[in-house]
């Protein structure tokens, strides 16, 4: 895959800090106040010591300490043992101060998150939106959508139950051995040597699971591609009967991606079925030897049970480290891959200068232009074209011969470092001109023209905010579309669906025409736009076209000698040179392809 690549996000870091704009905030606030739950929850454990020692138990109560201090303010060992309810209350208090902490905690995680996420969508559909034409040949649609909407959701769960809870299991695991430690040291050793035992466990597995985890996101953009082909194209399949070949290519494709899933998922258990044997076996070592210091005297009774459950509170942490770097690799993909598009470079659209006013030079001018997609094999020879304001041209020529290209980079679609040659509009070269602005001077209507999910109305006037319902009426009348409306209980009110499916090849051509006309711009191209057009309905079409365009350029790029034979002058392209031109009358009275043509059209 070809990649167009800028500096802008050196690294996945710079990118997700560039993204994260707006929802630190709330993050910074969720990751406090997880650090407040869990500061909360290890008091528990203390009290609980305290209550069975001092209280409950006849240990005698230290002259000094947190835990001391504390009974004595609140009326010493014997008040307390006659009322039972104090450490209940407080136990209850400080459950209701960790509740209430984890509700303020979600809810900023979710707002961060959702913030997050709804910037991701913006900037990524904005980039998107701004990429060359030649970027969309090498990246299919699937992937990219794949990169917009899987792969940002990945970003958004690390972010949001990983990364956000970072601090909390550094906290947990810190103070929880901090505590062990101040309990008993030789037991605090056994519990924590297996702390680098998980986290060494998990580095290993975060550099074998990145790769395998990039080659599974891969396959799923595959698999989007060939589900997003099989509908846009469902008339195509059913056209030609191959349901049964479509299905048999996605059930391949499927079982290969669910293939990279099963052996995903397979390193994941295999690596949470150690991390749970190895946290097992600290759990029942830290059991077994604190049972024995007990039995020695080594440690109290209520010191063990503290021990138990602050031992308890660090094998959660100590997994979720494993989980952390698991996910960590997912999102790291996930982080480049999205990154990849936001560095592709996009369009150069232009800020400065603006389209010229009146000149002397041709409004167009194609001075030895030739084109290659491919390097060595040129599919435009030194054209050379010269187009006047308001001239009505025709261009012909076979399958392949370049008038597609031609058009496209008159519109600058195509890859304008390959170009040889120059074009020029008003007397300066186009590459010169704001890309905006000077796209805004032409409307162009396609063979297979898309009509966006809508009404008629709609996409008549999508180029045009807030157009009359007459200049809708006006575009449709003079592109013969307005009998066709009348046919539908709606009129121009009828909702087309998507790509225009409720629509036929003519209704959606001559939609795209009355779109074009009520554009009002400088230059009109019909690329092959009247193919689907019975020869009366495309006589009366091209007729209202040049009575509506007078003043206008208009090229007309076409199959049928019929659609140009009015043309103020007619190129005839062949194999990607200009094999002839002229009028019509020239062009059929000497030998040549035109003559051909026109002979091979019109006889009976």
């Amino acid at each position: 895959m070809k990649r167009y690549k800028n500096d802008k996000f050196p690294t996945g870091m710079s990118l997700l800090r560039y993204e994260l704009k707006g929802s630190k905030l709330f993050f910074a606030a969720s990751m406090l106040l997880s650090a407040a739950v869990t500061l909360i929850d290890l008091i528990n454990p203390r009290i609980i010591s305290c209550v069975t020692d001092y209280i409950i138990g006849n240990e005698p109560l230290p002259s000094e300490g947190a835990e001391a201090a504390v009974i004595r303010l609140l009326g010493g060992t014997e008040h307390i043992r006659a009322n039972l309810y104090i450490p209940a209350l407080f136990v209850v208090c400080i459950a209701l101060a960790a509740a209430l902490s984890r509700y303020l905690q979600t809810v900023s995680n979710s707002i961060g998150a959702e913030r997050l996420v709804k910037r991701m969508r913006n900037t990524l559909f904005t980039q998107v939106d701004k990429l060359s034409m030649p970027w969309y040949g090498v990246n299919s649609t699937g992937d990219i959508l794949q990169r917009c909407t899987s792969d940002v959701e990945t970003v958004k769960q690390f972010v949001s139950n990983q990364l956000s809870s970072f601090l909390r299991i550094v906290l947990m695991i810190g103070l929880s051995l901090y505590f062990m430690f101040s309990i008993n040291t030789a037991l605090a050793l056994i519990a924590g040597v297996f702390i680098p035992v998980i986290v060494g466990a998990s580095l290993l597995f975060h550099r074998k699971i990145g790769a395998l985890f990039m080659e599974a996101d891969t396959q799923e953009g595959i698999v989007s591609s060939l589900v997003q082909e099989n509908l846009t194209g469902i008339r195509v399949v059913r056209a030609f009967g191959k349901e049964a070949y479509e299905c048999g290519k996605f059930v391949e494709k499927n079982a290969k991606y669910t293939d990279m899933w099963v052996r995903f998922m397979r390193m994941m258990a295999g690596f949470w079925t150690l991390s749970d044997q190895i946290a097992g076996i600290q759990v029942m070592l830290v059991v077994i030897i604190g049972a024995v210091f007990c039995v020695n005297g080594t440690l109290t009774a209520g010191n063990y049970i503290a021990f138990i459950s602050y031992n308890a509170m660090l094998a959660w942490p100590v997994r979720e480290l494993g989980r952390t770097v698991a996910d960590l690799s997912r999102a790291g993909v996930a982080i480049n891959r999205i990154r990849y598009i936001m560095n592709s470079e996009p369009e150069d659209i232009g800020t400065k200068g603006g389209i010229d006013g009146e000149t002397d030079d041709p409004l167009i001018e194609f001075s030895g232009v030739s084109y290659a997609y491919v390097s060595g094999k040129e599919v435009l020879k030194d054209i050379n074209i010269r187009i006047g304001k308001g001239e009505k041209i025709g261009i012909i020529g076979g399958t392949g011969s370049g008038k597609s290209t031609l058009t496209d980079l008159l519109m600058r679609m195509c890859s304008e470092e390959k170009l040889k040659g120059t074009i020029k509009y008003r007397g300066k070269d186009i590459r010169e001109y704001p890309l905006t602005d000077y796209r805004r001077r032409f409307s162009r209507v396609l063979q297979e023209p898309f009509l966006f999910s809508g009404t008629i109305s709609e996409n008549i006037g999508i180029a045009r905010p807030g157009i009359t319902d007459s200049e809708v009426k006006s575009a449709a009348d003079d592109a013969e579309l307005t009998p066709a409306a009348a046919k539908f209980t709606d009129g121009f009110e009828t909702f087309v669906g998507e790509r225009g499916v409720t629509l036929s090849g003519g209704q959606k051509q001559r939609t795209a025409i009355a779109a074009a006309l009520a554009e009002g711009s400088e230059v009109y191209i019909f690329d092959d736009a009247f193919s689907a057009l019975d020869s009366e309905t495309e006589t009366a079409v091209r007729n209202n076209i040049c009575r509506r365009l007078k003043d206008s350029t208009v090229i007309f790029i076409a199959h049928r000698i019929s659609t140009i034979a009015g043309c103020d002058r007619i190129y005839v392209l062949d194999n990607g040179r200009i094999a002839a031109q002229g009028t019509h009358s020239e062009l059929i009275s000497q030998e040549g392809i035109y003559k051909d043509i026109y002979e091979l059209q019109t006889q009976q």
